[in-house]
């Protein structure tokens, strides 16, 4: 995921072992990201999310449509995001969806039209550390025919970091007119002091 939140999220309890608290791989995990607007929008839904590995099915609308020879192949771009969910599903899943993450690389090789519905999505988590995450998915029509593969890179964080407030993303002003005789670094001068100043 892009951009994953741990709010609202069932958690795993680290402190007793009970085995009945542990949401691993249970719908309570993976069923709150599938109320959340950027999976329910596309129609993506989560079906397994455990131990590194997930699994999304994807019944694709006309909507969805509109590639390969006759328009009738589900897009690049469709398929692209729902590598991003699949994929993010497989890196949370290995804290019990209560770590940040956010994408950093998301490479597809697109193999085969996507005719034939529905389409399934597998991740896995190849490798990782405390912080970086390597992961390989695929996705297969009804028939079980590779259409497309994916290749993530994901960043995971200890904590949630606030994002900048609305005034330090908004873009500085304008640069002053440039001055006859004044240096071409003149601009980005001005441009870095100005952010120092905010």
């Amino acid at each position: 995921m892009s951009d994953d939140t741990s709010t609202g999220q069932p958690k795993a309890d680290a402190t007793n072992g009970d085995a009945s608290d542990d949401t691993r791989g249970t719908p309570a995990f993976f069923e709150y990201w599938n109320s959340m607007d950027f999976v329910s929008w596309m129609g993506a839904r989560i079906v397994e999310s455990a131990d590194g590995h997930a699994k999304v099915y994807f019944e694709p609308g006309q909507h969805h449509r509109g590639a390969g020879i006759g328009g009738r192949a589900v897009t690049g771009a469709v398929q692209s995001y729902i590598f991003d969910i699949v994929t993010g599903a497989a890196v949370a899943s290995l804290a019990h969806g209560t770590k940040p993450q956010v994408t950093v690389t998301l490479e597809m090789a697109f193999e085969h039209p996507a005719y034939d519905a529905p389409l399934t999505f597998e991740a896995n988590v190849l490798s990782g550390g405390k912080q970086i995450f390597f992961v390989e998915a695929d996705c297969r029509d009804v028939n079980g025919r590779v259409c497309s593969r994916c290749h993530a890179i994901y960043r995971r964080f200890d904590r949630r970091i606030e994002a900048p407030s609305e005034e330090c993303t908004a873009p500085p002003p304008a640069p002053p007119p440039k001055g006859r005789g004044e240096a071409d670094a003149a601009p980005l001068i001005w441009l870095i002091e100005a952010t120092l100043n905010r």
